[in-house]
């Protein structure tokens, strides 16, 4: 299961939001469900920020989206970034070079 989220920090917080992603990338790693988690930055966006993340399953991406870490995230998100988060869902129906 795929979940893409793009943010857009504040210009005065953009390494705030970096660090927090950062931060997210090694508390998303220990979650038994996820597959990858990755932190990019728009090259079309400033300020702009892509995560890329797969999961195992419907569930792992709930225990995720409940997970402490993110759930703070999110509130210091609320400060820092120039619009709520925009999340995209997708089911995977053919890759090159993704592990099962």
């Amino acid at each position: 299961m795929l979940l893409l989220a793009e943010l857009t920090a504040r210009p005065d917080s953009d390494a705030a939001v970096e660090a927090i992603l950062r931060d997210l990338v090694r508390s998303t790693a220990q979650e038994p469900g996820n597959r990858t988690y990755a932190v990019h930055r728009r090259r079309d966006v400033p300020h702009g920020f892509i995560v890329y993340e797969l999961y195992r399953d419907d569930a792992a991406c709930s225990a995720h989206l409940a997970s402490p870490p993110l759930q703070a995230a999110l509130a210091r998100f609320e400060t820092l970034l120039a619009v709520p988060p925009r999340l995209v869902q997708g089911d995977l129906l053919a890759a090159a070079g993704l592990a099962d």
